[in-house]
């Protein structure tokens, strides 16, 4: 009995683990679904962004396939020579024009309308000679914190884009709200069965009683009526 009554727990031990796995996992997945974009090279969560290194061009200071972090609240103004801005660039893939975003480190600053319009000349380190075009203020939507992942830009995609393809739902979203039903269905099948077995029982125990209670009586009254019976005599 007592083993019996470990296996039990043990087994509900084991469910309550893998119901709280899977509740953070579809957690996990809806706060990258919900709250992540991805554009090309770039991904954003929670307003941090991200991208994927994807030339050598910045080598020495970032590798391709490296992961880099840029932050966005950059006010033009404030952007100096030799700090490496990321910015908008049109760039033809498989005959298709798509906006990507390219890193390269500021060699000069040029400024027009009395220093109110700004464009930046930039070069990777890893160049011999600067970008033909220069950069427009508009297009900079940032600067680089310093901060690498080594080779960590294609594993990032790759996550994000699985997540929020229609194999990633099925998998993080649909097969776990599955298994919360058949949790939920198990635990109340057995709580029934546990009633019904407790509740018969219980009717076990209350025919038994009311039984000896009847035969109690039935031996009393007969013991009444010996006594009854031994006094007239």
């Amino acid at each position: 009995m007592e083993n019996k009554n470990n296996r039990k727990n043990g087994l509900n031990l084991a469910l309550n683990i893998a119901f709280y796995v899977v509740l953070g996992v579809v957690a996990i997945y809806s706060l990258v679904a919900l709250f992540s974009t991805q554009q090309y090279n770039s991904t954003s969560v929670f307003g941090i962004s991200s991208l994927s290194v994807q030339s050598a061009s910045m080598s020495g200071t970032f590798e391709e396939g490296d992961l880099i972090f840029v932050r966005t609240n950059v006010v033009t103004d404030d952007l100096a020579v030799g700090d490496v801005i990321t910015y908008r660039m049109q760039l033809e893939v498989e005959g298709e024009n798509v906006t990507v975003f390219n890193s390269h480190r500021i060699v000069e600053i040029v400024t027009y309308d009395d220093g109110n319009t700004y464009w930046f000349r930039t070069k990777g380190d890893a160049n011999a000679t600067p970008d033909v075009d220069a950069v427009f203020e508009n297009d900079v939507i940032g600067v680089w914190t310093g901060s690498v992942w080594g080779g960590a830009g294609a594993f990032v995609d790759g996550l994000v884009g699985f997540l929020k393809s229609p194999t990633g739902f099925f998998i993080f979203i649909v097969l776990p709200c599955f298994a919360f039903l058949v949790y939920e269905v198990v635990k109340f099948v057995r709580v029934v069965s546990d009633y019904n077995v407790q509740k018969a029982v219980g009717d076990k125990d209350q025919l038994r009683a009311e039984a000896l209670a009847a035969a109690r009586a039935e031996l009393e009254a007969e013991r009444k009526a010996q006594e009854e019976a031994a006094k007239k005599a």
